[in-house]
């Protein structure tokens, strides 16, 4: 694959997960907008690395939430 593909591919999966989180975590998705990207600095564009690393984060706090409001519930 080369990069224009892998970029299309990993924005579609960011933009999915986003939608995700929008849908089923309204309170998580209003948080997103805090959320701090860490980019490279030594690039002068978005990498793939950036990129994967931004979704790779969504995932991540999804899990959290999750795993946080599945304790709350349990208590």
């Amino acid at each position: 694959m080369n990069k224009v593909e892998i970029t299309s591919i990993l924005t579609k999966r960011i933009f999915k997960k986003t939608l995700e989180i929008q849908k089923n975590y309204p309170e998580l998705y209003e948080l997103l907008d805090e959320t701090p990207l860490f980019f490279s600095f030594a690039e002068k564009d978005i990498t793939i690395k950036d990129l994967r690393q931004y979704l790779i984060s969504l995932i991540m706090q999804k899990k959290y939430f999750e795993k946080r409001n599945t304790k709350n519930d349990l208590q």
